[in-house]
């Protein structure tokens, strides 16, 4: 019997060995590419540290001086306002057209197939030729494909991007228009494993379209949506590459989002401990509004 016990605990090791030795190497990019830089990140949070730093200037603590000039920034409280506002934006318009998109190519339509492709084909281009491509869309001069559109109602060519009203707006459509293809795939993939019967039950009680999705296909659907919820929070919070592309932050840091301050202030400005700062304040932020959504929506 003692025998039998030695041998079944070096074949567990030998297993546990083994999941280790094929987990290495996602487990050692991890480490490398982001556990490590955070860590290093909030180190630097506490420290004077530049990009290239100054002569008769070396790196020393300077404790908690980052987060108070964060905190009292007037830009640093503008820049979370804008990316807060972009995700109360993107993130309902996302979910609920993903969901209605997935609801109309699952349906048994001819030629539904190409609907699918249709939708799913911008998220195959890479955000920078999306934002060129939309430029040319928002653009402020009346040869823009959206000023055209207004002068062919008889109305004003507004600005778009160049207008503070108007330009957070614009990137919102476009992203929304960029990711929605991703997000109805995902529901759809949700939408398959309904089974029919639910539907068909449904039917014989004498439910309309409307009851049959609100009282079958959304609750039948709630993992699902809530993994794109927060999964698509998340996208949202890191806008970065279309504020780069289209607006440089502008028009009077309207557009300015917490990733594009982080890029500005570590890269731009050099100050590498201030942007730590930044990055390690959007970090708990986005872990605290994705686990307060998991608790809320997912807690079942």
């Amino acid at each position: 019997m003692k025998k039998f016990r030695i041998k079944s605990m070096s074949t567990r090791t030998q297993e546990a060995l083994t999941g280790w030795l094929f987990s290495a190497p996602a487990l050692i990019g991890v480490s490398i590419f982001m556990i490590v830089p955070f860590c290093m990140s909030v180190v630097f949070s506490f420290t004077n540290k530049m990009l290239v730093q100054k002569p008769g200037e070396p790196l020393h603590f300077t404790f908690f001086d980052n987060y108070i000039k964060l905190f009292t920034n007037d830009l640093a409280h503008q820049a979370f306002m804008n990316t807060l506002l972009y995700a109360v934006m993107v993130v309902p318009a996302t979910i609920l057209l993903g969901t209605l998109l997935a609801v109309f190519v699952n349906s048994k339509l001819r030629g539904v197939k190409i609907f699918r492709t249709i939708y799913f084909s911008p998220q195959v281009v890479t955000m920078t030729v999306v934002a060129v491509v939309w430029s040319f869309i928002f653009s402020s001069s009346e040869s823009g494909l959206m000023n055209s559109a207004l002068k062919l109602f008889g109305l004003e060519p507004q600005r778009w991007l160049q207008d503070t009203h108007w330009a957070m707006f614009c990137i919102a459509v476009m992203y929304i228009w960029q990711s929605l293809g991703l997000q109805m795939l995902i529901v759809l993939g949700g939408l398959q494993y309904i089974p029919e019967e639910l539907y068909e039950a449904a039917y014989l009680d004498g439910c309309n379209s409307f009851q049959k999705f609100w009282r079958i296909t959304v609750p039948m659907l709630k993992n699902t949506l809530v993994y794109v919820l927060i999964s698509t929070t998340i996208n949202t919070l890191k806008l970065f590459t279309q504020v780069y592309v289209l607006t440089n932050g502008g028009p009077q840091n309207s557009t300015t989002s917490v990733v594009y301050l982080l890029y500005k202030s570590g890269f731009i400005n050099q100050q590498v401990g201030y942007s730590s700062a930044i990055a390690v304040v959007f970090f708990l932020i986005v872990f605290l509004i994705s686990e307060i959504q998991n608790h809320i929506i997912g807690k079942e």
